[in-house]
């Protein structure tokens, strides 16, 4: 419990039945205030995705037809002072804050406009979009946009799908595996492997949506869960200056989640995004924990960058670079990293790294990355349920 202390505090001013004062998280220490909206967006195309179905009635356990994810930001506070529950200290659904700009004569001589740096996180099992807030709230009060996924695949404790029907963690006793797969197509986890799928295709059009209401896109649908007004303006704004708004989306995404969620953004990184879908330009990974159980082996793997250039660190020179091996030899013979690739680091729990035979393949899979193998570390006497209210 070491790597939580000091995030949890006592509000005096709130009791339960005025005997005992509530227990609630401690306020983001960085330098910006922090709002958080949740939005909701339909899925143009409805659809079943996987073949596992619902003990209950026989229907698509797995059906996508909207998409939920709570929104962490740099928030606007000079018109509202009121936070959310007590447990998290946020401004609900404040307007975004503008990046403090670079002057204008350093726009003129090619700077790089000032904008706020975009993360999508993804939740383990059990849990939510706001089970990892400690986490995400951090890093938006650092100057990043988060958006915290709503995975409604049956991995979440609870969610409620707009105007039609609740869902719940899925047990072995809800639901039915398709048994008229082929040995080829089995696996090991099906249920697993489904929920993986939707869960990529639930990232990906959050980002597709998330970038076209950013872009000020006529076509945008997306909303607030609670049916609150969204500052839209605040959203949308682009500088004057350099013709940018305040959320670099096109390009520097990171990646980040835990337990399962780190197993999804492996498989993103991986693998080609689904079709009709771009791909997200990642350009760092934040992974906690992950289980890998649910990927195929050999792997994961980082994609052929040929398949998918979206994941390619923008160069300075790229000419120079055009005949670079993927893994360059330093002087003395060792292998490097890749520049062109994500930057990785993975923080596993005591627990995961003393799983010896997961963390051998979690050494190999870093390594595909970061061919050194400095990028995984482990937080001494953690646990593995402390992660969503560790320090950033």
């Amino acid at each position: 419990m070491d790597a939580a202390a000091g995030m949890i505090e006592i509000n005096e001013d709130h009791k339960v039945d005025d005997a005992k004062p509530m227990l609630f998280l401690s306020n983001a220490s960085g330098p910006f205030p922090v709002g958080a909206t949740t939005f909701v967006t339909s899925v143009p195309f409805p659809r079943q995705v996987g073949s596992i179905k619902l003990q209950s009635n026989n229907e698509p356990a797995l059906f996508l037809s909207e998409v939920a994810f709570t929104a962490y930001y740099p928030a606007d506070i000079s018109k509202s002072t009121k936070k959310g529950l007590d447990w998290i200290p946020v401004y609900p659904n404040a307007p975004l804050a503008r990046p403090r700009p670079p002057q204008e004569s350093s726009i003129e001589d090619g700077e790089e406009a000032s904008q706020w740096p975009l993360v999508i996180f993804s939740h383990g099992l059990g849990g939510t979009r706001t089970a990892y807030s400690q986490i995400c709230s951090r890093l938006a009060s650092s100057g990043r946009v988060v958006l915290a996924m709503e995975h409604r695949d049956g991995t979440g404790c609870a969610c409620i799908i707009t105007r039609i029907k609740s869902i719940y963690y899925y047990k072995d006793n809800d639901i039915v595996i398709d048994d008229t797969r082929t040995s080829d197509e089995s696996a090991p986890l099906p249920l697993r492997t489904d929920q993986l799928e939707f869960r990529r295709e639930e990232i990906y059009t959050a980002y597709q949506s998330f970038c076209n209401f950013l872009k000020n896109d006529s076509a945008s649908e997306i909303d607030a869960i609670d049916g609150q007004t969204i500052d839209r303006t605040s959203w949308t704004y682009v500088d004057p200056f350099s013709n940018k708004g305040s959320v670099s989306f096109d390009k520097n995404v990171t990646l980040a989640g835990h337990s399962f969620g780190g197993c999804t953004m492996l498989s993103i990184l991986s693998s080609n995004p689904p079709p009709k879908y771009p791909h997200i330009p990642v350009s760092h990974a934040l992974i906690y924990d992950p289980w890998l159980e649910p990927l195929p082996l050999p792997g994961p793997i980082p994609i052929s960058l040929s398949q998918n250039p979206a994941q390619l660190v923008a160069q300075s020179t790229p000419d120079a670079n055009a005949n670079k091996l993927p893994q360059d030899k330093s002087q003395d013979g060792r292998v490097g990293r890749d520049d062109r690739l994500p930057q990785m680091l993975v923080i596993n729990s005591e627990v995961f790294t003393l799983w010896k035979d997961h963390y051998a393949r979690v050494e190999g899979v870093v390594k595909a990355w970061e061919p050194e193998g400095r990028r995984l570390l482990t937080l001494g006497k953690s646990i593995f349920q402390i992660c969503p209210s560790l320090e950033q």
